[in-house]
């Protein structure tokens, strides 16, 4: 009797622990720098996260029976924290760039955003290209493709701050010359009520693509295929172009 109540006990154990495992597998612990309108933001009345890549990642949990948990933190810590297994994978408007593909894993690209320049109305005329940028101070947020692009550019001063809105803000006041920054998120800043008094505006032409991807851990093949089939499926269905249209218009998604 003792022995089957051993083995009886030992049993619940080993289910409780598995039923304890089963739920942690759900949870997807998703890093993102969470202050980057329009692809993650807090929603101040709500308190919660929006954006376009927020309803991507909750759409591809809810298709793989995930419990999406979106852990906030700085852009340059994400890849650090991806590393070390402290979140499962990251999305973050995150440029894939070879610096960072030697440390992480990436999907297939989900948007190419496209690097333009941001400026004051009275340094525009002054820009036609990224020779016009050279020897000049310039806004980047830390840790950014933009940043990465602006350190090649001969002669530059880079002043870097933790959130484009406050390279934005710095670049309003005259404290550098001009910025480079993903296109969409300079168009959705200029129509935001916000940069009415502000004396910016986003130049039209591409200075590089940028694309986006969600990275895992170096070596994480089983939620790499997971993420880029479902990637893959979303589209085919149209649900990728709901999403884009919701957040950037009717345009055809790039």
């Amino acid at each position: 009797m003792a022995i089957s109540k051993k083995i009886a006990a030992a049993a619940a154990a080993a289910t409780l622990v598995f039923s304890f495992a089963a739920e942690a597998a759900t949870t997807l612990r998703v890093g993102s720098m969470t202050v980057y309108p329009p692809f993650e933001f807090l929603d101040s009345s709500t308190g919660k996260y929006e954006g376009f890549d927020m309803d991507l990642v909750r759409e591809i949990g809810k298709r793989n029976g995930y419990d999406v948990k979106i852990v906030s933190m700085a852009l340059d810590g994400i890849v650090p924290a991806l590393m070390s297994g402290n979140v499962d994978c990251a999305i973050s408007a995150l440029t894939i760039t070879p610096e960072r593909s030697e440390k992480v894993d990436f999907t297939k690209p989900y948007m190419n955003a496209g690097l333009t320049v941001m400026t004051s109305k009275e340094n525009a005329p002054k820009i036609k290209s990224l020779k016009d940028l050279e020897n000049q101070t310039l806004c980047a947020e830390i840790g950014s493709s933009g940043a990465l692009v602006m350190k090649r550019i001969p002669g530059t001063v880079i002043r870097t701050f933790n959130s484009a809105a406050d390279a934005f803000l710095e670049l309003d006041k005259g404290g550098c010359f001009a910025m480079l920054n993903d296109g969409p998120v300079n168009k959705y800043f200029l129509r935001q009520k916000a940069s009415k008094s502000m004396n910016l505006v986003a130049l039209d032409f591409v200075v590089s693509d940028d694309f986006y991807g969600l990275a895992v851990q170096k070596g994480n093949k089983k939620l790499l295929n997971v993420l880029d089939q479902t990637l893959d499926a979303m589209r085919a269905d149209g649900t990728y172009q709901k999403i884009y249209d919701k957040w950037f218009g009717s345009a055809k998604a790039q």
